[in-house]
């Protein structure tokens, strides 16, 4: 009889536990919905998503927190349990790292979202160094719980480092070429790169390697450390577009040749398009085999590829009017042959 009052105790005690845990449930769902509502009315968004991050962690650890006492109520009945208890009590540093890395994850969507002036590739290299140095925290905390020696482990990591770092000296080289990309952002995702080995857009910058999508739309994978080694242009991060032609007239129309030049400076000088603050030269320049040649050379102030080739096609077209104006004509390759009777 002793025996069955104590087993409907301790059933009692599990159900009081259970209910308790349901209502700690409830409770914190209202209080995590109040505060959702209150964050939506700041301006500042980075407080939903640091109450998003820790929401999930927060519903788990009430749910641990009523297996746990369970575990603790029945150990006496149970061997099992009596030896579950010892280990189960390091799930809440495995919990608490969670929340952590749901937190660095949430500021890191933040700062992207909001296009901060830090560059979004650092913002993902700090996130997941960060994640990183939690989780070799988190390690070497359990491993000082279990009762490892924590320098003994350091000492080893150090000696074990050097070796790994001799045999995998391309590896860590990448990781470091990327590390350099990421501090001296020669460029970023997204923007038009070029070398005498490759051009396109940049897609992803990796620990290891970049990736980059060719104009023909074909991916290519390019090991971090070659950047350190080869000169690259990043044409997407250019302030005007040049224009510079050389236009011939023919040997026969050398007499408007003043008027013609005058008149395309002038056409330049007054295009809005044309930025005024940069050079801006037209000059006859030189007799050549078939023509009398001019140069024209100025900048647009737009860098848009399409916009840039409108804007060239109407100048080009300006120009031949100019030059039919003046009962001059476009020069091409010819040659005159004297027969002699």
């Amino acid at each position: 009889m002793n025996d069955f009052l104590q087993n409907i105790t301790l059933h009692q005690s599990a159900g009081a536990l259970l209910v308790v845990a349901l209502v700690m449930r409830v409770v914190l769902s209202m209080v995590l919905t109040g505060l959702v509502k209150q964050a939506q009315k700041t301006k500042n968004q980075l407080d939903n998503h640091l109450i998003e991050a820790v929401a999930l962690p927060l519903k788990t650890m009430i749910w641990f927190g009523l297996v746990f006492f369970l575990i603790d109520l029945f150990k006496g009945e149970l061997e099992f349990f009596l030896s579950l208890i010892a280990y189960i009590n390091i799930v809440p540093i495995f919990i608490v790292a969670w929340a952590m890395i749901r937190m660095v994850s949430g500021i890191e969507a933040y700062l992207i979202k909001r296009k901060s002036k830090v560059n979004s590739d650092s913002i993902r290299l700090i996130s997941r160094l960060t994640k990183i140095l939690i989780g070799i925290g988190i390690a070497l905390g359990l491993a000082q719980h279990l009762g490892f020696s924590v320098s003994g482990l350091l000492t080893f990591g150090g000696v074990g480092g050097i070796v790994i770092g001799f045999a995998a000296k391309d590896m860590l080289s990448n990781i470091f070429g990327g590390l350099m990309l990421q501090m001296d952002r020669p460029f970023s995702t997204g923007d038009w790169i070029r070398s005498d080995q490759f051009e396109g857009t940049v897609e992803k910058i990796g620990w290891r390697m970049t990736r980059i999508r060719t104009f023909s739309k074909n991916p290519i994978y390019i090991p971090n450390s070659i950047f350190s080694s080869i000169p690259i242009e990043t044409p997407s991060r250019m302030t005007n577009r040049r224009i510079k032609e050389t236009i011939g007239i023919r040997y026969d129309d050398i007499a408007q040749m003043p008027i013609i030049v005058a008149e395309i400076e002038s056409m330049l000088t007054a295009h809005k398009e044309i930025d005024q603050t940069q050079p801006l030269r037209v000059y006859f320049n030189y007799f050549n085999a078939s023509s009398l040649d001019i140069n024209v050379y100025a900048f647009s102030k737009t860098t848009e590829k399409d916009k840039y080739q409108q804007l060239k096609q109407q100048i080009l077209l300006e120009i031949a009017n100019i030059i039919a104006r003046h009962k001059a004509e476009i020069a091409y390759p010819t040659q005159t042959i004297n027969i002699h009777k």
